[in-house]
C-alpha cells in the first residue's frame, strides 16, 4: 500500500472533547467509556466476538503520522478488527504502532491472535493511555474507505488514543458503526 497522499486529507480535526452533535445520551455514554470499550461491551453482549479483519505493516494515514510524530512513508504495523456481538459488527478499530518499536516495547503483539488488544492494553500496569479524542469522519478521510464494507447505522463516530509502553505509542482508533446494546435492552 503507497503511503497516504496528504491533499486527501491533511487536516486534523480530532478533538478533546465529545462531539457536539445530536447524540443520544447512549451513544454518548458508549462514546466516552474511559476505560476499556471490550470490557463494557462484554458486559452486555452476550455473544462478544472479536473478528481480525487484517494485520500486517502499511502506512499510516496523514493524521496518524502526525500524532505518532513520524513519516507517512514510514511503515507501521497495522491490525484491524470487528468487535461484534455474535454476527453484528459493533465497532471498527485500527491499531498501529511504529513497525521498529513492535520488537522492544511491544513484544506480544501476535498478528495471529485474535484476542481484543484491550485485555492487554488494561491489564499491563506499564501501559499508559493518553486522553480519548473524537471525530466525525468526514467523507475524505481514508478511514472511511475502510469502513465501505460493513452496514452503518450511525454517522462515522471515531475515537482514537494513544497507549505508551517503555516510549513507544500503540495508536487505537475506534468508530462505531451502531449502537451497542445497554443493560436495559437486555432486559
Amino acid at each position: 500500500m503507497n503511503p497516504g497522499n496528504s491533499s486527501v486529507w491533511s487536516r486534523d480535526t480530532w478533538t478533546a472533547r465529545p462531539l457536539r452533535s445530536n447524540l443520544s445520551r447512549a451513544h454518548r455514554c458508549w462514546l466516552t467509556t474511559p476505560d476499556s470499550l471490550t470490557a463494557a461491551l462484554r458486559t452486555v453482549c452476550p455473544r462478544f466476538r472479536v473478528r481480525l479483519l487484517e494485520t500486517g505493516t502499511r502506512f499510516p494515514f496523514p493524521d496518524e503520522a502526525r500524532l505518532l510524530k513520524i513519516s507517512r512513508h514510514q511503515q507501521v504495523w497495522s491490525r484491524e478488527v470487528l468487535l461484534c456481538n455474535g454476527a453484528s459488527p459493533l465497532v471498527f478499530a485500527r491499531s498501529i504502532l511504529p513497525l521498529k518499536d513492535l520488537p522492544r516495547a511491544w513484544p506480544t503483539l501476535d498478528a495471529r491472535d485474535p484476542r481484543p488488544l484491550g485485555e492487554l492494553l488494561f491489564t499491563d500496569a506499564r501501559v499508559r493511555r493518553t486522553p480519548l479524542h473524537f471525530q466525525k469522519l468526514p467523507l475524505r478521510h481514508p478511514l472511511r474507505a475502510r469502513l465501505a464494507p460493513f452496514p452503518l447505522d450511525l454517522p462515522p463516530l471515531a475515537r482514537r488514543s494513544l497507549h505508551v509502553r517503555q516510549g513507544s505509542a500503540l495508536l487505537v482508533t475506534e468508530i462505531f458503526l451502531t449502537l451497542p446494546p445497554t443493560r436495559s435492552d437486555l432486559a
